[in-house]
């Protein structure tokens, strides 16, 4: 079986950490990519054909992401094999295809016709793409087969434990297909981010990876915003108060363009990658003009709280300054001072929107399965299971309440110890001794995180469907896993040990 880049350990040793010697027998190639990945395409056509029967233009994008999906990863194995690199970029790409999946295709699909199996076909072309990504992490695992060692040991354990407790609660959902389709994509991620965190060995490797997360979230920003500026000439969206601000998800755009705006500034090093720089500002825009409300607060806190933690008055105020000026850009140039004056004539501002409402509606629900939950993902049929829900809920506009209505007590834990190992490893990071660009990078993953867990209040950020900003909350994981291997133990050592015991030590 052809391998990909592999590595010997004692070899890869005897170079130092940041240099990797290939296999003289590895034969890996971009051909190999390239049929498995017509292959690959193959399948995904026959996919596409049994649940349509017909050739439609979903089947045709589906196939062009394919071909340029194998294109980037031929390319990847190329430059790794004519370098001698490891394949970080290879498994990047993987990740980079699931980050941007959500939006290749837009569709709305109401909770009574997606319980009944009336699923859109825009689903089943979604599903496609993630078989496309399982199916070049299988290539990069063949090559490289210890990427999966320690899944279910150390700090990750926690993410893979909420995987198998979300994959097994779907024998009880109300949905089964549904449930059984996303808790896939949930596994997939986890294996994908497992097999990421081998390829972090130094902080190039963890700014690579965060690029990369920010090349998916151009297109997660952007496509949306393009959609929304265009004609709707299906009617679609209807008259209503998308129309005054972005008409695509303003909610989830306005939490992914912060976002956004705050991994182009962790990466952004003053006076170096000047574009990062234009890319925050536009994601700042972005998250203003579409109205999410909580994702604007969760922006602006959690970019004070980047320079803040930085002690950057100036940068401080330029950051207050330039968003002092986008308001008033979107306030006087954009329809967001219509929307803002119909929301607070509207008497729903004490409610959160009617999420408190929400959240008194379904606790009893709640309390009759605390332990075990209704099943992965089922808060997508609340309103079916549960006639009369405000809105028509989709979720529970709670990260928290949304893992403890689905899996329980038992998920809200782990949800928890995830959400623990990331603030504990980053805190060690920022208060230990280490250089200054891990010190960056760790207040920038930091305010990243704190960005997701306040859009988590009011958002089904995490514990739902694996969309763009519940995968970012587990790579922030790695990431801090990553980071926090910088601090240098002798000097906590030093630091954390009493005065008799240095005096035993000597």
């Amino acid at each position: 079986m052809p391998t990909f880049l592999e590595t010997k350990p004692d070899a890869a040793m005897d170079a130092g950490p940041n240099h990797f010697v290939p296999e003289p027998q590895a034969r890996f190639s971009w051909r190999t990519v390239a049929i498995l990945g017509a292959l690959c395409m193959l399948t995904a056509f026959l996919f596409e054909m049994i649940a349509s029967e017909l050739v439609t233009q979903e089947v045709i994008t589906v196939i062009g992401v394919g071909a340029i999906f194998f294109v980037v990863l031929g390319f990847c194995a190329a430059r790794s094999r004519a370098l001698a690199e490891r394949p970080k970029w290879f498994i990047f790409a993987v990740w980079g295809l699931l980050l941007a999946s959500e939006e290749i295709f837009s569709y709305i699909n109401d909770a009574t016709s997606t319980y009944e199996s009336q699923f859109a076909f825009a689903a089943y072309a979604q599903a496609a793409i993630w078989m496309l990504a399982a199916a070049a992490l299988l290539v990069f695992l063949l090559g490289n087969p210890g990427s999966l060692r320690g899944l279910f040991s150390g700090q990750y354990k926690w993410v893979s434990i909420y995987s198998v407790v979300a994959l097994l609660s779907v024998a009880y959902a109300p949905q089964l297909s549904f449930s059984l389709a996303w808790a896939f994509k949930l596994c997939l991620i986890v294996l994908v981010l497992q097999a990421i965190s081998k390829q972090l060995f130094d902080l190039d490797d963890v700014s690579a990876f965060l690029l990369a997360t920010i090349a998916a979230y151009v297109f997660l920003v952007g496509a949306p915003s393009i959609r929304s500026m265009m004609p709707d000439p299906t009617g679609t969206y209807g008259q209503n108060e998308f129309e005054t601000r972005m008409r695509e998800g303003p909610t989830g755009l306005s939490a992914a363009a912060g976002t956004f705006a705050l991994l182009a500034l962790t990466v952004y090093t003053p006076g170096k990658r000047k574009p990062l720089l234009v890319l925050s500002v536009i994601g700042l825009a972005v998250m203003i003009i579409a109205g999410g409300k909580a994702a604007i607060a969760a922006g602006i806190l959690s970019g004070l709280l980047f320079f803040g933690l930085q002690k950057r008055v100036g940068a401080t105020l330029g950051f207050m300054a330039g968003i002092v000026v986008i308001f008033w850009f979107a306030l006087t140039f954009t329809p967001l001072s219509k929307y803002m004056s119909a929301y607070t004539s509207s008497g729903q501002v004490t409610s959160l929107t009617g999420r408190t409402e929400l959240w008194a509606f379904v606790w009893p629900a709640v309390k009759q399965r605390i332990v075990q939950g209704h099943g992965y993902v089922s808060s997508r049929f609340v309103s079916v299971a549960m006639p009369g829900t405000p809105f028509q809920a989709g979720h529970m506009h709670n990260g928290f309440l949304e893992a403890l209505y689905n899996n329980g007590l038992i998920g809200l834990f782990l949800m928890l110890m995830i959400h623990v190992v990331i603030v504990r490893n980053l805190w060690k990071t920022m208060r230990g001794e280490v250089s200054p660009r891990a010190q960056r990078l760790a207040i920038g993953s930091m305010a990243i995180y704190t960005n997701l867990l306040i859009n988590g209040m009011f958002n089904a950020t995490f514990s739902g469907r694996a969309n763009s900003q519940f995968m970012l909350l587990l790579a922030m994981v790695i990431v801090s896993i990553r980071l926090v291997r910088e601090v240098k133990p002798s000097r906590t050592l030093e630091r954390s040990a009493p005065a008799w015991a240095q005096v035993v030590q000597s």
